[in-house]
């Protein structure tokens, strides 16, 4: 059920958190940078190889810069922190079409704008639609999250003609005030917490939460740690890779689109779809839903072959569009919002850990065997141990946090 009054009080924090997942660090670089290829490859002769590296080195610098962002804005709050981190990282990423000229510099320039942007990540962004939704923080989470979805259409749609028309780094420059220009609304907009009435703030007192140091010591903080990094592991890798995997099966390119826009329209639904279920299910059991389907039909696409590509197209978009909802609802139900940084920001560290480890292990998988057969199976070998530890976690204690 969708509380009214909770969305009359915290519209702004979600536009500001709609906007904001939108153009921030985890979003614009992972749907920007397949434009860049080729031309920095005519440009500077890189292989793909070394551009792809470029993701590796950011994933990294963001799993270990995450626990110490969540950290800083638990004590100096959403709106300064955040607002800045989203500054510096539009400055950051621009400065790659200006001064870069080597690899090298490019790396370096990715270790920057990982580090400068984590604060602009879900991890903030999270936080502050948790603080104000609780009846109906799933769908929150959802309509917030869902921006990234429009995201990778708009810069396939709009994007990658304009940076073949006018070229890359223009294609930058275009990208540096679209984040800008957003950072103003963000600053206005962003709270860390809502007014609250007596009554609010006398229940705000029983459930704050608990210390990031107890969650470590919290048997449940291991199993979202061992769901979430299972989740990640299993399919991270094989989202980039669909539309390879179409074409080895000879497919045309336009087909293969075709299906991968499928994917993006899911990720949209699938958000907000779990978003409505977490309000009603528990959100265990909506954990098993998803993800035991999404193993279901990557064995089918496996061994039943390219029929199976449609539904299997789907189900993965379904299931990135729930990953990161999911680990922003569990921190704050399990354990409260007073230290949601710190705790949110090392689950998601070892999220990235997933998402770092798949499409290489993916890609080896191809190399190796010279299809993906193999890597759907280990996929959805992952995906069922993930739905089992869900099913042991505890019950939700209204709110308060898990011991």
């Amino acid at each position: 059920m969708i509380d009214v009054y909770e969305f009359r009080r915290g519209w702004k924090v979600l536009l500001a958190a709609f906007i904001g997942l939108a153009v921030n660090l985890a979003t614009l670089p992972y749907y920007a940078t397949g434009i860049w290829v080729r031309p920095w490859q005519e440009e500077f002769g890189w292989t793909r190889a070394e551009i792809g590296a470029m993701t590796s080195i950011a994933v990294v610098v963001m799993m270990i810069s995450a626990p110490f962002a969540g950290r800083l804005i638990d004590r100096f709050g959403l709106r300064y922190v955040t607002s800045i981190s989203l500054l510096l990282f539009a400055t950051s990423y621009w400065l790659v079409s200006v001064v870069v000229t080597s690899l090298y510099g490019l790396y370096l320039l990715t270790v920057v704008y990982a580090v400068v942007g984590i604060a602009s990540t879900p991890l903030a962004f999270t936080r502050a639609i948790n603080a104000f939704f609780s009846k109906s923080r799933g769908m929150a989470l959802g309509i917030g999250l869902s921006s990234t979805g429009i995201t990778a259409f708009l810069i396939q749609r709009f994007l990658t003609p304009y940076v073949a028309e006018h070229g890359w780094r223009a294609g930058f420059d275009l990208l540096f005030w679209v984040i800008v220009l957003t950072v103003p609304i963000i600053f206005l907009f962003i709270r860390d917490e809502p007014d609250h009435t007596p009554h609010e703030q006398a229940k705000r007192a029983s459930d704050l939460g608990i210390t990031f140091s107890a969650s470590l010591r919290s048997a449940t903080f291991w199993k979202l740690a061992a769901i979430f990094l299972l989740i990640s592991t299993a399919i991270l890798g094989l989202v980039p890779n669909y539309i390879p995997l179409l074409l080895d099966s000879g497919m045309s390119s336009a087909e293969a689109g075709s299906i991968a826009g499928l994917m993006g329209i899911s990720v949209m639904v699938g958000r907000l779809v779990i978003g409505w279920a977490l309000d009603r299910v528990f959100a265990p059991y909506v954990v098993v839903a998803v993800f035991v389907t999404v193993a279901g039909f990557c064995l089918l696409l496996g061994i039943g072959g390219i029929g199976y590509a449609v539904v299997t197209a789907i189900a993965l978009g379904f299931a990135v569009g729930a990953e990161v909802d999911l680990i922003g609802y569990f921190t704050a139900r399990y354990f409260g919002m007073a230290h949601y940084g710190s705790i949110y920001g090392l689950q998601y560290s070892i999220f990235i850990l997933g998402a770092g480890i798949s499409p290489i292990f993916t890609g080896y998988i191809w190399d190796v065997t010279g299809n993906y057969d193999i890597a759907l199976y280990i996929a959805a070998g992952l995906l069922v141990p993930a739905a089992i530890i869900a099913l042991t976690l505890p019950q939700f204690a209204d709110d308060a946090p898990a011991h």
